[in-house]
């Protein structure tokens, strides 16, 4: 038997090539077009996915998949409505009008309590209030209602949680490993923490780079010394922090405070970042099985000594 090679129709494929000065030849660009369309693509899915998951799975009525669909693009619309109108700087707030009519909606005699006639007020005082505004304000005999439960009431026996709990009679889990032996507690709470995004950093008056505080007796095990670097290393990244001995920790634990790690924008367009930002140090996966919390006080980690 004869075998004939039979000639495959590649010549159709020649209408796809790419012109010598087309776009795509450039790594750059591809690599822009790459991320528009993966980008494009995710948004399609959510699209799509969000209203069938309402229709199929929480049986959505169709005035409420209405509304779903609504504000699906009312930030977008607003945006590019209202947005231009706002102070500038401000364009991006125009989605809180939205939140606003929707918190008059929802509860309009405590935000009127709040000192706000109706939704276009309370929008107007969130853009005029640069440290916060009380957009609501509750009577005791409210409270219940906020609950929103059919009959009122808080959910505290979860079954799985119960059994979980007697398990921990009979064997503790064990939250460190040899790779990871140190308890960090990524965000305690000091004297001079704050977001730096709200506030300047040189209102500190002390601990101004956010220091790493060890125990005396890990200090010495791990060869740091007060006032020197350590690198900290958990799961999910790594940062460097200058170290502070602190007879207040424990022997296994290290504590780095909260608010530090992010920009702040002087008033000549400066950037500066102190200290280290504890989400860098953290992962979306360590988390409560049951209500979601992350770890953030627990989070297992390794530190070691930067030469100076």
């Amino acid at each position: 038997m004869k075998l004939t090679a039979i000639p495959l129709p590649f010549a159709w494929l020649r209408r796809f090539a790419l012109a010598p000065d087309d776009l795509l030849r450039d790594v750059t660009y591809r690599r822009l077009w790459t991320s528009i369309f993966i980008s494009s693509f995710g948004g399609q899915v959510t699209m799509l996915a969000l209203p069938l998951t309402a229709a199929v799975l929480l049986h959505a009525t169709p005035t409420q998949m209405g509304v779903l669909t609504a504000m699906e693009t009312l930030p977008f619309v607003l945006y590019e409505t209202l947005g231009p109108t706002l102070p500038e700087g401000l364009a991006g707030a125009a989605a809180l009008w939205g939140l606003a009519q929707k918190a008059l909606m929802t509860y309009p005699k405590a935000v009127q309590r709040a000192g706000h006639a109706d939704g276009n007020a309370l929008f107007t005082a969130i853009l005029n209030g640069r440290s916060g505004v009380t957009f609501t304000e509750h009577e005791y005999a409210d409270d219940w209602a906020l609950i929103g439960h059919p009959d009122r009431k808080f959910e505290l026996a979860i079954p799985d949680l119960l059994d979980d709990l007697r398990a921990l009679k009979d064997a503790r889990p064990g939250l460190t490993t040899d790779e990871f032996p140190i308890v960090l507690s990524a965000g305690e709470r000091r004297a001079f923490t704050a977001n730096d995004i709200l506030r300047n950093p040189d209102w500190r008056k002390r601990d101004a780079d956010g220091a790493l505080r060890v125990s005396a007796a890990d200090a010495e095990a791990l060869g740091l010394v007060d006032g020197g670097r350590a690198r900290i290393t958990t799961a999910a990244g790594s940062a460097e922090a200058t170290v502070e001995v602190s007879e207040a920790m424990l022997a296994g634990h290290a504590a780095l405070p909260n608010g530090y790690g992010v920009d702040f924008i002087d008033a000549d367009g400066g950037r500066r970042v102190p200290g280290v930002a504890p989400n860098e140090l953290t992962s979306t996966e360590w988390r409560d099985a049951y209500a979601g919390t992350p770890w953030h006080k627990h989070v297992p980690a390794r530190i070691e000594a930067v030469p100076a």
